[in-house]
């Protein structure tokens, strides 16, 4: 009945560990170096890397249920250790952009798209959970305040309904508790969609002060983003804000699946007050 949680460094899948040990249930955890992990109590951390399929067996040991981070690379060798396991369950977490109209090709899709179909075809009964835009990518604007810079927009009124990472753990954490929702694809967002202008707006409110930002060019822009990001990425995020002009469609996921509805981008905000607080000081 052991559960093994991939990409144990998220916090999604900290937060799934967390619920699923509160349930009283045993987990595992696995990541390429476990001793980067930070302990927890009664919770084996076992190496995992998809580059040397060996790993595998001794993680999967008496798992029957999986907690998937979507990684492309190895995903085929990880697919026929998790059947000579007899792997009852596995719960994807993917994202919402599997679901663009090319995603065999576009960046944001493809490894999330390639997983998908390997885990589709794999014959163990599966969960997808495709999550849209994290609250957690707010994170981005604080490092550019830290470094005493503005915040710029290439397209500030782009819609975007933006989750909270404890909601896809507590959805993913009660799919593996109770066996549910086999066979489906979850699309999941935040409660309400917010232009990038209106969550800059509710952070100013949360932290009790000003927080201006200039609008610039996609050039501009492309040229930030490409000092980290590769850049087919870049171009492919830019293509998504410039096209999300209208609110984006809210799924009631979250409520329907754990009872509680979801929480807002302002819940996180105020969660995470302190982040952006430091830049007063």
């Amino acid at each position: 009945m052991t559960t093994l949680v991939t990409g144990a460094r998220g916090s999604v899948a900290r937060g799934v560990v967390t619920l699923l040990r509160a349930a009283g249930l045993p987990v595992r955890v696995a990541s390429k170096d476990p001793s980067a992990l930070e302990p927890v109590d009664g919770v084996e951390a076992v190496p995992l890397d998809l580059a040397r399929p060996d790993t595998a067996a001794e993680a999967l040991r008496d798992v029957t249920k999986v907690f998937l981070y979507a990684d492309a690379a190895g995903i085929a060798d990880l697919v026929k250790a998790m059947q000579a396991a007899d792997v009852e369950h596995i719960v994807l977490l993917s994202s919402s952009a599997a679901a663009a109209p090319d995603p065999e090709t576009n960046p944001l899709a493809k490894s999330h798209h390639a997983v998908e179909v390997a885990v589709a075809g794999s014959g163990i009964p599966f969960t997808v959970l495709r999550p849209g835009a994290f609250a957690a990518n707010a994170q981005g604007w604080r490092y550019t305040l830290l470094a005493g810079e503005t915040i710029e927009l290439p397209y500030p009124q782009a819609q975007l309904a933006s989750i909270h990472e404890a909601d896809i753990a507590d959805v993913a954490a009660r799919i593996l508790i109770d066996g549910s929702r086999l066979g489906e694809t979850v699309e999941m967002t935040g409660p309400q969609s917010l232009s990038f202008a209106e969550q800059i707006e509710i952070l100013a409110d949360v932290v009790g002060r000003p927080i201006p930002f200039v609008e610039v060019s996609r050039d501009r822009s492309y040229e930030q983003l490409t000092r980290w990001m590769d850049p087919g990425y870049a171009n492919a995020l830019l293509d998504l804000w410039e096209t999300a002009v209208d609110p984006e469609p809210v799924s009631n996921a979250t409520e329907a699946i754990t009872g509680k509805p979801a929480r807002t981008f302002r819940q996180w905000l105020e969660e995470h007050r302190d982040d952006f607080a430091q830049q007063q000081r």
